[in-house]
């Protein structure tokens, strides 16, 4: 078992939703916590609540110098760091041929990059800890694709292979490496996106996508948060949160190339429920 107490933890996204559950419970679970966002103002309340055991800083992932100038900060202000969560994350709905680049690029360098920029900046600091873990945030869309999700889909299935792969790079050293894939977790995730076209290809915006993401959502931050981090301290290579990720997960094993005939229409007819008065 990894104990948690005492523990130096690297949390990126750390304002809001899953980064937000993580940070309070490792806080209370007697760790110590650098714990960054693009827009960390709703951690001042733990600040007051845990003074000498949070250090909040702001940080944009995708920028690669920032992240590594965060790691050394995080290293001198607690002397060590055991764990880097990589968390930080955007979403964007749009169809392949409608895409922009300039789009695809904000979301792999935030989604992609940013796994790879926190792996970076703190993977030499982790070396030189007797046992140390880098979790890696992908998707249930790291695992199976969907139409409008082409972008997200990417992202997320490169951060899938690159954790697997580099949990077998550091087979033999101190680091074990755990990639999350979380199903629908109420965050603000879909509201601080880019959404243009829905599952069907019609048009769409960010309010809309957030309403419906908020209806289907079945897991709350906070569970997540429990589950990750239990994941963590049990040493496991994978982690999935919530039964639609379970299901989904054994869908495409079984069916690897005709799920899709399963889960698009049946999301598309919910969708269509949902967005019924």
């Amino acid at each position: 078992m990894f104990d948690l107490k005492g523990k130096v933890i690297a949390v990126t996204g750390a304002g809001s939703g899953i980064g937000f559950a993580l940070t309070e419970l490792a806080l209370r679970s007697g760790a110590k916590v650098a714990a960054s966002d693009v827009k960390p103002d709703s951690l001042s309340a733990l600040q007051e609540r845990f003074p000498s055991q949070l250090h909040i800083a702001t940080l944009d992932v995708s920028e690669r110098e920032s992240f590594a100038d965060w790691a050394k900060c995080v290293v001198e202000h607690f002397g060590c760091c055991d764990v880097i969560i990589n968390n930080a994350g955007v979403s964007l709905s749009c169809r392949v041929q409608s895409m922009q680049r300039e789009d695809l690029e904000w979301m792999m360098n935030i989604n992609f990059w940013g796994v790879v920029n926190g792996v970076e900046a703190f993977l030499p600091h982790l070396l030189t800890r007797p046992e140390a873990v880098v979790v890696n945030i992908s998707s249930l869309f790291g695992l199976i694709a969907v139409p409008s999700q082409s972008a997200y889909n990417a992202a997320k299935f490169a951060v899938r292979g690159y954790s697997e792969s580099m949990r077998q790079d550091l087979r033999d050293t101190p680091v074990k490496v755990v990639t999350v894939h979380p199903g629908g977790v109420k965050t603000n995730i879909v509201i601080n996106g880019k959404h243009f076209e829905s599952l069907d290809g019609s048009s769409t915006n960010t309010e809309e996508s957030a309403a419906m993401f908020e209806r289907i959502a079945s897991t709350t931050p906070e569970r997540a948060a429990q589950i990750i981090l239990r994941g963590v301290e049990k040493g496991k290579p994978r982690v999935l949160i919530g039964r639609d990720a379970v299901f989904l997960d054994l869908l495409q094993r079984f069916l690897p190339g005709l799920y899709d005939r399963v889960t698009v229409p049946v999301s598309l007819r919910g969708r269509r429920r949902m967005a019924t008065p």
